[in-house]
């Protein structure tokens, strides 16, 4: 199994393909916010539909800095917020 940034395990055999396309460009879409100085440090999050299901998201690990966000390291979570999937992050509840 490889290791994406952070030591964090790959996703990529563990999720459909229509998820992975969707973590991959999920992170870009982060580098860009941080990129031109949009984001509000660790409060801020973009969050993305995960495909196929009407009720699961993915959203950013609390904590971590956008330009550090990777495509195994966001957290799929359920409209409450809750992780849906184990995850070694955390979210902020109120962002979901």
């Amino acid at each position: 199994m490889s290791t994406a940034a952070h030591g964090i395990a790959s996703l990529r055999d563990k999720v459909s393909p229509d998820e992975w396309a969707v973590r991959v460009i999920s992170p870009a879409c982060y580098r860009l916010v941080a990129r031109y100085g949009w984001e509000d440090l660790v409060f801020t999050h973009i969050t993305a539909r995960v495909p196929g299901v009407e009720d699961q998201f993915l959203i950013n690990p609390y904590g971590m800095f956008f330009d550090e966000i990777t495509a195994s390291s966001l957290v799929k979570i359920d409209l409450q917020g809750n992780k849906v999937e184990d995850s070694p992050f955390p979210v902020n509840p109120p962002a979901s």
